[in-house]
């Protein structure tokens, strides 16, 4: 009897072409070498179709195919992990495009069972964030004509909908799930540039308030986190404050910035506080201990979680309840901007090629995919099982 833990890890694993072939698409050189001098022009012809229709499915696949990338380049997936997975009670929300627009999609940990939370065919919703009491979701939504990026809050179950500010960005919620603080919209046009923004605003969720931080000079933030204790938050800096490509820490209530002396971005805070993880590099997902001392946030004892190999790239790293998984997307580098400047990491963006993988984070490179559609799958973030 085949072991179904297996069988549902072959169906996830994406296709991989034979290594010679993928070596010559790599490095730009035809699919197929030239066609030699043969006898036998007809089974060198069926070879030849064959080659051709593998490249096809592989790598082009049509306008509405993603390309797909070897998932080798992550080392082989664990089929141990899904079937822990399968017994594990909290679920999981990520932004995906399998619908032909932007929705938040809910699944199980082993990414089973999908379920679209929001439908709508004219907004594209992204970004989603739970509540730390997993009774809520916090997310933004790029909606109406002209299109503007909005911070909305809705129930766990997709129901209760509402917009508690516009031209808002990067949300997170408070430690004690009364609050949600946000990036403004760096210009009133939009913009999906993930660091395009301006000012840090904080409103609790039930009166609707809202305040600014007494910080006025916070400038292309994003990624925001809170540490535990609602002292700091932990952000990316991007060419500005006198930074150039940092994570830095936020006094909540005060004025101060703190350089943790991290390479990379995108953070994320377990949510017992003592850790965190983030990417080092476009192919890292690395984590570190986090202390919270008299000068600010320090990190300690920094391992590697997640490495994979050019053309595959890693990002959107989230710490699991108890802090034994992280999710995290995976998809092909872009081979550069487009014509908006903007990269497949960026939240909203299509990412064609793109999913969700899910990683043991006491070890390196122990993981298994949660999709494998490539339907720009990413900025994945548990859902935890509602406080009885």
């Amino acid at each position: 009897m085949s072991d179904p833990f297996e069988d549902r890890l072959s169906e996830l694993r994406p296709a991989a072409a034979p290594e010679a072939l993928w070596e010559r698409i790599r490095k730009g050189e035809p699919a197929r070498p030239p066609r030699p001098a043969v006898r036998e022009p007809i089974i060198f012809g069926v070879a030849a179709s064959l080659a051709a229709a593998l490249l096809y499915v592989l790598f082009i696949g049509g306008p509405d195919t993603p390309k797909v990338v070897p998932s080798e380049s992550l080392g082989a997936p664990s089929a141990s992990i899904l079937r822990d997975l399968a017994l594990y009670g909290p679920k999981i929300l990520l932004e995906t495009r399998r619908d032909g627009n932007g929705e938040i999609y809910r699944v199980d940990a082993d990414g089973s069972n999908p379920f679209n939370l929001t439908r709508t065919r004219d907004v594209d919703e992204c970004y989603p964030k739970a509540s730390p009491d997993g009774s809520r979701i916090c997310f933004v939504a790029d909606e109406g004509s002209p299109r503007r990026r909005n911070v909305y809050v809705m129930n766990a179950d997709g129901k209760a909908r509402r917009r508690i500010a516009e031209n808002g960005r990067e949300p997170c919620w408070s430690p004690d799930g009364t609050r949600i603080a946000y990036v403004k919209g760096e210009f009133e046009a939009y913009s999906q540039v993930d660091f395009a923004t301006r000012g840090l605003f904080v409103v609790d969720v039930k009166t609707g308030v809202e305040r600014a931080h007494l910080n006025t000079g916070l400038q292309h933030l994003y990624t925001l986190g809170w540490t535990r204790d609602s002292k700091w938050f932990i952000a990316t800096v991007h060419g500005a404050m006198g930074f150039t490509h940092n994570v830095i820490a936020v006094e909540a209530d005060g004025t101060r910035v703190v350089d943790l002396g991290l390479d990379g971005c995108r953070p994320d805070v377990s949510p017992d506080g003592t850790k965190i993880a983030w990417g080092r590099t476009d192919f890292s997902l690395v984590a570190g201990d986090l202390e919270i001392t008299e000068g600010g946030p320090a990190v300690a004892n920094v391992r590697t979680i997640v490495e994979s190999r050019d053309p595959l790239e890693t990002y959107h790293v989230d710490w699991s309840p108890e802090g034994r998984y992280l999710l995290f997307s995976y998809g092909p580098k872009a081979k550069g901007r487009n014509l908006k400047g903007l990269l497949p990491e960026f939240p909203g963006v299509e990412a064609r090629g793109w999913n969700v993988g899910v990683a043991d984070a006491s070890a390196k490179n122990v993981w298994a995919p949660l999709t494998a559609d490539g339907r720009s799958n990413k900025e994945p973030d548990w859902l935890p099982e509602p406080r009885r």
